[in-house]
């Protein structure tokens, strides 16, 4: 029976107080009350740990990318944890869905922005959703992930890391925009920590980052870019979907050019976006591209082009 180390170790708490086992799991499994130390010790996650991850659909992902030899987010939680106790160590949070841009393949769930885009006679206050405040938050917690919305946008992260005694310990881990500069009280703060890391999401180089992450404006990625790896570890993630496959070499030119670490996804949802549905020869110039540069995951993104 397959298992997976997170249902031990692990936690997802998105806004509305949706609790989900980890960030691709496609159902939240439990209502978050504010306790996140009784999360992982609820009836819902007993079950999950006694259950076969292959017979689970919110697990499909994983077992895609094991059988066509990608390493799983599930592979990767394995080697990282046990499950020798019920112990919570990483906590991935995402409070609310305050996020300034629009990108393509995102919805209102984790923009305020789509929200108001899809429903223009809106107001602020109807569109925004957050989580309940966090209480009992063990001291077993040694990784936090901050996600979005836009966690820059807020207070919250510093609120949460302000209440956390072993900062020394503890490892951060931001996803961010790229469109908002770290403030004189975040150096303070992250630099008591044990290491941080800053994942800038840039899904094109300069002008095709503006279309498909709308609102976004390259200058400003760019400045905090540089700011944020003056001082800490950051990586830039690309996600690759139908809109931006072709500008895959200018994100290699760029990214080479400035030393930077480079990671790839493909988009999966929505299903119109997926790089599957491109025509046939824009599947063979990709598929070109992808062989002439050094392009993270490129095996896998090969593979999932030609439908395997």
């Amino acid at each position: 029976m397959k298992k997976c180390a997170a249902f031990w170790n692990h936690t997802n708490l998105r806004s509305e107080n949706r609790i989900y086992p980890c960030c691709r799991f496609k159902e939240p499994v439990q209502s978050f009350n504010g306790d996140v130390g009784s999360i992982l010790h609820s009836d819902q996650y007993e079950i999950l740990r006694n259950t076969d991850v292959t017979t689970l659909s919110s697990c499909a992902k994983c077992m895609y990318e094991e059988d066509n030899g990608k390493e799983s987010l599930r592979q990767q939680f394995n080697k990282q944890y046990n499950i020798d106790k019920v112990e919570l160590q990483y906590f991935e949070v995402g409070f609310d869905n305050i996020c300034d841009l629009a990108c393509d393949g995102c919805w209102g769930e984790w923009s305020h922005t789509w929200a108001l885009k899809n429903n223009p006679t809106a107001t602020l206050k109807q569109v925004i959703v957050s989580t309940d405040e966090l209480f009992n938050i063990p001291s077993s917690v040694n990784k936090v992930l901050f996600l979005g919305g836009e966690p820059l946008m807020t207070n919250r992260h510093r609120r949460f890391l302000k209440n956390l005694k072993n900062l020394e310990n503890l490892e951060v881990i931001y996803n961010t925009n790229g469109m908002h500069k770290l403030q004189q009280e975040d150096f303070d703060i992250l630099t008591k920590c044990k290491s941080v890391k800053f994942i800038v999401s840039v899904d094109g180089y300069n002008t095709l980052n503006e279309t498909v992450r709308s609102n976004s404006i390259w200058s400003i990625v760019v400045k905090t870019i540089e700011q944020i790896s003056d001082k800490f570890d950051m990586t830039i993630h690309t996600t690759i979907h139908k809109n931006n496959w072709h500008g895959i070499a200018d994100m290699h030119a760029w990214v080479s050019k400035n030393n930077y670490a480079w990671t790839t996804n493909i988009l999966t949802y929505p299903l119109r976006l997926d790089i599957v549905n491109l025509t046939s020869l824009e599947k063979e110039s990709f598929a070109n591209m992808l062989g002439e540069y050094n392009i993270p995951n490129s095996k896998y993104i090969k593979e999932h082009l030609n439908g395997s």
